[in-house]
């Protein structure tokens, strides 16, 4: 009997936790069942383990497990394929079940129509897969500017000169002041690039630079004339609307002469001009307004409301691990690092290092309450949940959701209201407990004990609850014996 063949393409939004944990699940799986499998993630770094044309050719199935969908033109290798397509999470929960008749869960893709079965509205459209794209576009840019410009503050508070570039006085810049400056340029760039890689995930390629050039203009105070940019909002509103007015664009038949450059040029060309106007006149004041507003808003808040705040916050990241609470939760922190407004972001540094690094603690000190495979689990958790990927904590959650998401959005709840209380900033994506050492994370003095407060809470909440649970669960077992 031949060797049935799989091959697999795994993303998501952030592209660092479920892409690689949902590729290593899909392959031990398949290779269990005596399959030969090959698997392409489209992860932070790029795309690693490229599928090649006769990998695919030879593939009975092919499964694309998505966060954050796929470009019209990378789909189509796969055409006249047996697809299983859906969402990246899903695929980490029902691993076990994935290939459980997966002739019948299997589509036949046409490239012509573009679609792979019941699943795709569910991994490819929605608001928030589009605003993902764009935060996963922005992210290496404000990693790379962060630590450059955590680099510069460490070479100034080490003594080294920060004098800036003066050509009128003939004063050349020291290397502190350059570096910083470098890492300007990330935050500079992060939110036009949001806007363009919202606006891709739409309309695709055509769609890259009339977004990015037209939120490069709505967040360029000294062009418009207005008192602020328009952040993240102008990067939501251009990003959406210059994404499906491509994405209707594209669907306009101009004959085989002029169809050719439609794409590349007469669709880039008509897009700019339409939204560099309308961000100009319209869209880049109003935006910078609202954005204003809403900065001064979060400034003029009672401390109180503040920690209320915090707390919800808290609650939303440590809800879902990964899922779309958790995003909307942490792209709400993440987008106002633009505007220089770090305190939300901080909650994000301490709450989503607490789940995994908890339920791995939880595991050492009552080992009872679980079970061998979550046991052997718990040092890769921890040592994942260190570096600020909550997904490792899934696994659990999804073994006894009520005590285990019970106990994480408690206590990822009173950590968020801490964390406000205490001022604690992230000013850039780091490597999670390791951020403060980079200086990416102050005052370091307070973050580490909140961390800690939270962490504990999380494990006395994860024993309580789940001993609680087991108890309920066996007396229940036991009533149906009896």
């Amino acid at each position: 009997m031949a060797v049935k063949k799989i091959v697999a393409v795994t993303n998501c939004p952030a592209g660092i936790a479920h892409t690689y944990m949902v590729a290593e699940a899909i392959s031990e799986k398949a290779k269990s069942l005596g399959y030969e499998v090959h698997v392409e993630t489209q992860g932070a770094s790029g795309v690693e383990d490229r599928l090649t044309p006769e990998q695919i050719k030879e593939a009975d199935y092919v499964i694309l497990a998505l966060g954050k969908g796929m470009t019209d033109e990378d789909k189509a290798r796969f055409n006249g394929k047996k697809v299983v397509e859906l969402p990246v999470s899903d695929a980490l929960k029902h691993i076990e079940t994935l290939f459980d008749d997966i002739d019948d869960k299997a589509h036949v893709f046409e490239t012509s129509g573009l679609k792979l079965g019941a699943d795709q509205a569910a991994v490819k459209e929605g608001v928030m897969s589009y605003l993902m794209a764009g935060v996963s576009g922005a992210l290496p840019f404000v990693i790379g500017g962060g630590l450059m410009l955590a680099i510069g503050s460490l070479m100034v508070q080490f003594g080294m000169a920060n004098t800036a570039l003066d050509a009128a006085k003939d004063i050349q810049p020291s290397l502190a002041w350059v570096v910083s400056q470098i890492g300007t340029l990330g935050f500079t760039f992060m939110i036009p690039i949001m806007g363009a890689y919202i606006a891709m995930a739409i309309g695709d390629k055509p769609a890259f630079a009339p977004a990015f050039i037209a939120t490069y203009l709505a967040n360029s105070p000294d062009l418009l004339g207005t008192e602020t940019g328009a952040g993240f909002l102008g990067a939501i509103i251009l990003g959406l609307s210059v994404g499906y007015f491509v994405k209707y664009f594209k669907k306009i038949r101009l004959g085989k002469n002029f169809q050719s450059v439609l794409g590349y040029l007469i669709i880039p060309f008509v897009t700019l001009l339409v939204f560099g106007l309308l961000t100009y006149y319209l869209i880049g004041p109003f935006s910078g307004w609202l954005m204003q507003a809403l900065l001064t808003f979060l400034q003029n808040i009672p401390t109180s409301m503040k920690v209320i705040g915090g707390f919800v916050v808290g609650c939303m990241l440590a809800f879902d691990m990964g899922g779309p609470v958790n995003k909307a939760a942490w792209f709400f922190g993440f987008s106002l690092l633009s505007s220089h407004v770090y305190i939300w972001y901080g909650i994000v540094g301490v709450v989503t290092l607490m789940p995994p690094m908890a339920a791995a603690i939880a595991c050492w000190i009552r080992p009872k309450l679980f079970t061998q495979q979550e046991r052997a689990a718990a040092p890769s958790a921890m040592v994942v949940g260190m570096t600020v990927a909550t997904e490792p904590a899934i696994p659990y959650a999804l073994a006894a959701p009520v005590p285990m998401i019970a106990a994480n959005v408690l206590s990822g709840g009173i950590a968020g209201a801490l964390s406000i209380l205490f001022n604690i900033e992230r000013t850039a994506p780091g490597i999670g407990i390791f951020d403060p050492l980079l200086g990416l994370i102050h005052p370091w003095y307070a973050y580490y004990p909140v961390l800690a407060v939270g962490l504990i809470l999380n494990v006395v909440f994860i024993i309580w609850f789940k001993s609680a649970w087991v108890k309920h669960e066996e007396k229940k077992q036991a009533q149906k014996a009896a």
